[in-house]
């Protein structure tokens, strides 16, 4: 069949007028879009979306012609058989195959050159793709006046260096996206400035803003959106200053942007509502990196307050440093200065909760606000480790310890260098013992003891090695501490095994060790540890002496007025006696956490006044006193009331 009679049995056929009101049809569809996107709010891109569905659809279009009204009349052709005994294709099968294959090819090639201009401009441009950059569109002037161009192109470059200098994202600035725009302009239409930036750069975040003139002063306005321009992320307080000094609001405002971009990376971890001032910033997160050096740790936390006033979290860790030095009024009177910044800060008026509940003694609440915070941020080191000692040492629960160590990974970790870190061990090694799991608490602390002289890590370790039973590797331990310390470091350390001897029902061996301490050279003006030796001994016409000496270089001690009054009255000095017992009660005072009665309970335990011991140390822990490695189960004092009812109400009143 010849070119010219398919043609004309196509025409026969009305093919090819179906094929002209499929390319009519696509021509209208074409000018009707055009002209309405706009008012559709359709994006632009919509025609060349339809232009290649249309060009596309063309050849299915084609082998439906043939399904609806060529293929039944194919088949009632004679059909010719061929030598192989096959039917025969006609030639105007033949010929419509054919051409509906080079339509194909043709539509196809079209397609694709227009998908290569629209959405594929590699031999243009390269398509940067990237999660972590930050656009900086260029600041409006709302000034009135093109002299002030130069204070939005300051702001941009001042905005970008802070952002490179800390690595906080890569940055697309004003004059890349102007080069951009040029090489684009120059090979298509008019690039709108949004769109290229979204096409091309997809940054995860787009800073904008403007500047105005109020009178004298500038007035900057800024915001940080999403990179598809959806979403405000926050919008800053206005900032103003001098028209003469453009310079101190384009400062402030790039600290607000920094604070803002280094906070925001993990949200749960900032008690704050608006991002600080990035040099506070800076300074707050030294402070937390020298928590062990008291001195720095304080002198850092205070910079960070000057540097920014309404920066919470460091008022709030200066108010905790003051807590955990002991000077609880001061730390009182710096937690009463503090003021959320809003009444809707539910995490601010936690924290503070917490403090106050501390300072109040009241240690249920304290675990509640603790568990509160640490459940928002419970791979926060600090907020980890204060969870472990809330639930270990307030309200003496062990059990649940392991589950918060384990939340925060140690692997690669610098022990040496992570204050934190020896916490969290020490910590989770002291809820080891009291679950009486002795082996996981040696395997713990036993790589940080070896290169640390740490005494609250060695403690814990000789408690461990004591109650386990294995004393060889005790002594391997004390005569490795007695190469690098002090005769009162020693003398310490021995005096704190006796103790645990004690505890142990051993008192032989608790005599040995109390002997050992004793027979050292004493470093110190006084003989602390030989009286307290001669206490736990029960020697008391040897403890008092001693006791008096002491007494008298610090008569408002109490632990040591209430050794001495056990001694006295041991020793038949009943007057003496009942006369420390009122001296220690009239010393009653704010921010004792009932140190007061802890004392008079180890006083009357010593002279088996068992009622009178458990009532005095029910009140010292409702007063807000706290389990640790030397009280309560762990004071020889009053192993004899271990299993004891009203002892485990005490271990349990929090509960």
């Amino acid at each position: 069949m010849t070119f010219k009679t398919f043609v004309k049995e196509c025409n026969e056929k009305e093919v090819l007028k179906m094929l002209s009101i499929y390319i009519v049809s696509s021509w209208v569809l074409l000018q009707v879009l055009a002209v309405t996107w706009d008012p559709m709010g359709l994006p632009k891109i919509s025609n060349t979306y339809l232009i290649i569905i249309l060009l596309l659809g063309f050849p299915f279009y084609i082998y439906y012609i043939w399904h609806l009204k060529l293929a039944k009349a194919e088949k009632l052709k004679k059909v010719r058989i061929s030598k192989k005994g096959k039917p025969k294709k006609s030639g105007f099968y033949k010929m419509y195959f054919s051409s509906m294959a080079v339509i194909s090819g043709l539509c196809a090639v079209a397609a694709a050159f227009i998908i290569q201009n629209n959405f594929a401009r590699n031999r243009i441009l390269p398509e940067a793709v990237s999660t972590d950059k930050i656009a900086i569109m260029k600041f409006g002037n709302n000034t009135g006046d093109k002299v002030n161009d130069i204070i939005g192109k300051m702001t941009s470059d001042w905005i970008m260096h802070g952002i490179t200098q800390y690595e906080l994202g890569q940055v697309v600035s004003p004059e890349i996206l102007g080069d951009y725009l040029g090489i684009l302009n120059s090979e298509t239409e008019e690039a709108d400035e949004k769109e290229v930036l979204t096409q091309y750069f997809k940054p995860a975040k787009v800073i904008v803003g403007n500047y105005y003139l109020n009178k004298d002063e500038l007035l900057f306005q800024c915001s940080i959106m999403d990179g598809n321009y959806d979403k405000t992320y926050i919008s800053f307080e206005p900032i103003t200053c001098d028209q003469g000094d453009p310079l101190v609001c384009i400062e402030s405002l790039k600290q607000k942007i920094l604070g803002y971009l280094i906070t925001e990376v993990n949200p749960a971890l900032s008690l704050e509502e608006t991002p600080p001032k990035f040099e506070a910033y800076q300074y707050f997160i030294d402070a937390e990196a020298n928590f062990g050096d008291n001195e720095l740790h304080l002198e850092l936390l205070n910079k960070a307050i000057e540097a920014d006033p309404d920066y919470f979290e460091p008022k709030v860790m200066r108010v905790a440093y003051y807590y955990n030095n002991g000077d609880y009024e001061k730390a009182d009177s710096l937690k009463n200065t503090i003021v959320p910044n809003s009444r809707s800060s539910a995490r601010q008026i936690n924290v503070l909760q917490t403090y106050n509940a501390l300072l109040e003694g009241n240690n249920r609440s304290i675990y509640t606000h603790t568990l509160s915070e640490y459940k928002l941020a419970p791979f926060h080191m600090i907020t980890n480790t204060g969870a472990m000692v809330v639930a270990l040492q307030y309200v003496n629960k062990p059990e649940e310890v392991d589950s918060i160590f384990r939340m925060v990974t140690m692997e690669g970790m610098n022990l040496e260098n992570c204050t934190q870190c020896k916490f969290r061990i020490y910590t989770q090694s002291l809820a080891n013992i009291e679950l009486k799991k002795y082996d996981e608490a040696i395997t713990l602390l036993e790589p940080l003891t070896n290169v640390l002289d740490d005494m609250y890590l060695q403690r814990a370790l000789m408690a461990a090695l004591v109650r386990s039973g294995n004393i060889a590797t005790l002594e391997s331990q004390l005569e490795r501490l007695k190469i690098s310390n002090s005769n009162s470091y020693m003398q310490s350390a021995l005096s704190f095994i006796a103790k645990e001897f004690l505890l142990l029902n051993d008192n032989e061996r608790a005599r040995e060790y109390f002997d050992r301490s004793s027979s050292l050279p004493n470093d110190e003006v006084d003989n602390s540890r030989e009286a307290e030796a001669f206490y736990y001994l029960k020697e008391f016409d040897k403890a008092e002496p001693l006791f008096e000496q002491l007494h008298r270089s610090d008569p408002d001690d109490i632990t040591t007025m209430a050794r001495l009054a056990v001694c006295y009255h041991r020793n038949t000095k009943t007057k003496q006696a009942l006369q420390l017992i009122e001296k220690i009660s009239g010393t009653r005072s704010a921010y004792q956490f009932g140190s007061v009665d802890y004392a008079l309970a180890q006083y009357y335990a010593n002279i088996d006044n068992k009622s009178l011991s458990l009532q005095y140390l029910m009140k010292s822990i409702a007063d807000g006193n706290t389990y640790t490695l030397m009280t309560f189960q762990n004071d020889p004092h009053f192993l004899p009331y271990l299993n004891d009812p009203e002892f485990n109400k005490i271990m349990t009143f929090w509960h």
